[in-house]
């Protein structure tokens, strides 16, 4: 009798362990075998939306403009997006591995904004023209470079290859946001190339579909931000029996 007391608790560790490698399990199958969370409403209504956008745009171009000149609406939607994203990804994201995250997003927020197109003299335009003549400095540049492409090879790299065999909502986001970001310059290099072809009307069009393809990526980026890597079944498991064990815990 007193054995088998004695073997209780070593069975109970036992199947503990045991619920908890098959809850892994299962918690990776599904994971595997997610379609990238694009099964949800949001997911759906949102990309309807930025598609409705676009052919409003292409379809009004002139209207358009007002919105997307320099320093307009959708140049500062995208700074801002940017910009939130790098702090988000400070915060989120703490470690010198993982500090291009932020770093990168607030260096495009910085380039999104030109200090042309504020007044001269104003606050804004002493703040762009400083981080300006900052990020002209070749020893800046440098220690930048360094910060970004190495930690792009030593964490970006795997775990954007994990995020893809598990199929992370916020890959697919990224990769959205970037396709919208390829495409907007592909529309300024054909702008380019053609500028003495092109019609007011058109030259319009393609300007306007540009920016808001780049305000498309800035908000991309900050979703993928936000979104981050989900929360695993097997830690939520692990967290409800800390609790058990810890009432005060609670």
């Amino acid at each position: 009798m007193n054995s088998k007391i004695q073997r209780k608790p070593h069975e109970q560790r036992h199947l503990i362990m045991s619920y908890e490698n098959e809850s892994a399990g299962q918690t990776f199958y599904s994971a595997s075998s997610r379609p990238f969370g694009t099964d949800r409403p949001v997911f759906r209504l949102a990309l309807v939306a930025m598609v409705a956008l676009l052919c409003a745009i292409a379809i009004w171009p002139v209207q358009a403009m007002a919105f997307n000149q320099e320093g307009g609406p959708f140049e500062t939607i995208s700074a801002a997006a940017l910009f939130a994203a790098g702090l988000a990804a400070l915060v989120r994201f703490p470690g010198i591995t993982r500090l291009y995250i932020g770093v990168v997003c607030l260096l495009l927020a910085e380039r999104e904004l030109e200090a042309e197109v504020y007044a001269q003299g104003s606050l804004p335009f002493q703040l762009l023209d400083g981080l300006d003549t900052v990020l002209d400095i070749t020893m800046v540049r440098i220690a930048l470079a360094v910060i970004v492409f190495g930690s792009l090879i030593w964490h970006g790299i795997p775990n954007g290859w994990r995020a893809f065999k598990q199929r992370a909502p916020f890959l697919l986001v990224f990769v959205l946001a970037g396709s919208a970001a390829v495409v907007a310059q592909l529309l300024e290099e054909v702008s380019g190339l053609f500028a003495a072809t092109l019609s007011a009307v058109m030259e319009a069009r393609l300007f306007a579909l540009e920016e808001t393809l780049e305000m498309y990526f800035s908000i991309g980026i900050l979703a993928a931000v936000l979104i981050g890597w989900p929360r695993s079944s097997s830690e939520e498991i692990q967290n409800d029996q800390q609790t058990r064990r810890d009432p005060d815990a609670r």
